[in-house]
């Protein structure tokens, strides 16, 4: 029954990701796509989140796992930074989330998005 468990966590993270963008409200614009059937190679939820200071787009793949970019607008620290996560729960997700938004009011980066080099 692995493959239920997976389904379950997967429906989980993906009502967390939901209510969380059903919370915003101005600056922060949210879009939600998914459910999607697919292999674990595809991504089952995709998340846009748009403010006066970011974009940022959170892709929620099969077992647990996400990947995040955001490009910041920031005065201080202009650039676009990339992180991810794996055997997530609804309250990592959450907080991952939350970072996001933090960085839109002004707030630093949260540590486990890095800032991509430039070339």
């Amino acid at each position: 029954m692995r493959g239920d468990s997976h389904y379950s966590r997967d429906h989980q993270l993906g009502a967390a990701m939901g209510a969380w963008a059903a919370s915003r409200d101005s600056p922060i614009q949210t879009e939600l796509d998914g459910p999607l059937d697919g292999d674990e190679l595809q991504h089952i939820w995709m998340l846009t989140i748009s403010g006066d200071h970011l974009e940022a787009v959170v892709t929620l793949f099969r077992g647990a796992r996400a990947e995040v970019t955001v490009v910041w607008f920031s005065a201080k620290e202009d650039g676009v930074y990339t992180g991810r996560g794996t055997g997530l729960t609804p309250g990592r997700l959450t907080e991952m989330l939350e970072g996001i938004a933090v960085m839109e009011r002004g707030g630093a980066a949260p540590a486990w998005l890095r800032p991509v080099a430039e070339s």
